[in-house]
Order: structure tokens, then sequence, then C-alpha cells
């Protein structure tokens, strides 16, 4: 027993002796690493013309009152896209929506059941009764509330996960409703609505339209680059990234033509030239700090952005 103590006495002397920082306190100042972690979080949004084409789009469906699906690769941004959407066409005070709401974006989680739909809906509606009760209730609850918001567009992120009975609740909710049911998905989404099997031909003539979400193109690129550093870098931090020779190019391709990547790699630069503010920008260079980064799988599409 004495031993025991002894050992624990002696650990706990050694440990108080040497007191062991964090790596990242030893390569850096306070100052510094506040700076890294504000870069590394560094998230912002800009409209880029494929995304005003999109909500042309959106508009004539909820007009139009038909129903349809959006599909974009992973990584594609298309869930900023379609909370920007409704933020423009939908006024808010204090985090809650005021009448008429014409749009609503729900996204569903994991594992897509009906009540998991319904929950989210209700969530973004900010009901106080959003997870409570049973089925009938809470569709209950819901083609109420778009009554009483006057909803003419139900746009469902994240849709690859609903189940069965999920599309079919959404088809019965925009027929009863008179609404537009936008699903939007990775491509798997639509290898979901096209599967041969009987139960899912009322799914797939639901949902005859659709809308494949571009991939970037180059002048995309340099829109976001330097958006992204007039926001976050002062003017005499700016990397200039898109006036490098060979730049933009570097960039479509190592973020796959997609603007989530892109960020990230944007943000990785950005943090690499403030623990290195000697590194001269080139492509090589840059492809070298960016070695272990594999660029993004894509969905191929019929007219590649270039």
């Amino acid at each position: 027993m004495g031993q025991t103590n002894l050992a624990y006495d002696d650990l706990s002397h050694s440990q108080q002796v040497f007191s062991p920082q964090p790596a990242e306190e030893l390569r850096r100042s306070p100052e510094q690493q506040a700076e890294f972690e504000r870069l590394g979080s560094a998230d912002t949004y800009l409209v880029l013309d494929s995304d005003e084409e999109l909500f042309k789009w959106l508009d004539d469906q909820r007009d139009r009152k038909i129903c349809g699906y959006v599909t974009a690769s992973e990584g594609a941004g298309l869930h900023k896209v379609c909370k920007y959407y409704q933020v423009e066409r939908v006024r808010q005070r204090r985090g809650k929506f005021l009448l008429p709401v014409s749009v609503i974006y729900s996204e569903v989680k994991q594992h897509g059941g009906p009540l998991d739909l319904y929950g989210a809906i209700l969530e973004v509606c900010s009901h106080p009764l959003a997870h409570v009760d049973p089925l009938k209730d809470r569709r209950k609850r819901t083609k109420q509330t778009f009554r009483d918001y006057g909803t003419k567009n139900l746009i469902v992120g994240n849709a690859d996960y609903l189940t069965l009975e999920s599309f079919n609740e959404l088809i019965d909710l925009s027929k009863d409703q008179q609404l537009s049911v936008i699903l939007v998905g990775t491509p798997y989404l639509e290898q979901i609505l096209e599967r041969n099997s009987l139960p899912y031909q009322r799914v797939y003539n639901s949902f005859l339209e659709s809308y494949e979400f571009p991939l970037l193109w180059k002048k995309d690129v340099t829109e976001i680059v330097e958006d992204w550093e007039e926001v976050f870098l002062p003017e005499e931090r700016r990397l200039n990234l898109a006036s490098i020779a060979e730049m933009v190019d570097f960039l479509l391709q190592k973020s796959g033509k997609l603007r989530e990547p892109l960020y990230d790699i944007i943000r990785h630069i950005a943090t690499l030239r403030l623990d290195e503010p000697g590194l001269d920008l080139t492509k090589k260079n840059l492809t070298k700090c960016l070695a272990k980064r594999k660029a993004p799988k894509t969905r191929l599409f019929k007219k590649e952005a270039s």
C-alpha cells in the first residue's frame, strides 16, 4: 500500500514539474493561435450565377405547384444555397418566421422515417411540439402549420435518407395542401426514385421534374476566392490567389469543382501562410503542401464545367 502511494506521489510531482503544454501553444503565440482558429472556421456564402438559375427554377415550380427534385454531388454546397433561398423569400425576426412563409426548407436526419420527417419540418417552424406525439398528430400539426403559414413550397434536404413511407407522406402532403415539394439530395437520390419496384412507381411518377446543380466554373472559383479573402483577411494580408498564374485551374482541379472543398483549401492555404509568412504561393509549392489531400469524387455531368 505504501509503495503504491509513493508511486502516485512521484507521478503527481513529475506532472507538476514538467506541466507539458499543448503542441499548438508551443508553435504559436496566443494571438496567432486565435487567428489560426478564426481562419480555420471562416465560413461564408457567395451567390453565384448557378444559384440564381436554381432560384428561378424553384420559383417556377412553386408557382406551378409542381413537385420535383434537385441533385448535386456531396460538397457542392447545395444546402447553403437552399437555406439562402428561404432566407431571401421569408422574413424573420429574432430567428422566427414572419407570415406569410411561402417557402420552408427542412433537412431530414437518419433514419428518415415519417416521424423524423415531420419532426424536422416542425422544428424549422419553431413548433414547440415538433418531436412529440404519434404520427397522425404530427401529420395534422404539419398540415395546419402550412395552412397558417400560407406555405407554397416545401424543400426537403438530405432526401436520400427518406424511407418509402416518408416519400408517400410527402406525395399526400403535396396533394392535400396543393404545394410544390422539392427533394434535394446527392445523385443517389435519383437512383432511389428510379428503383424498379411497384411500391416506388408512385414515387417516381410524382417527382418527374429534375434539376442537376452544376459544378463550379473558373469564374466561380475566382469570385469565391476574392470574396473570401475580402471578408476574412485584412488588405495587407490578402493572398491574391486568383491573380497567381495557373492558380485558378489548380484550385478548380484540387477541389473537384465543388464549393465546400474549395473553401476548405482556401482556409488551408490561409492558415499555412499564417504559420509560414515567407511561403511563396506558387502552384508547385501548394501542390506539395496539399499532396496528402485527395480530390473529391463527383458525378460526371453531361456538360462539364471548364
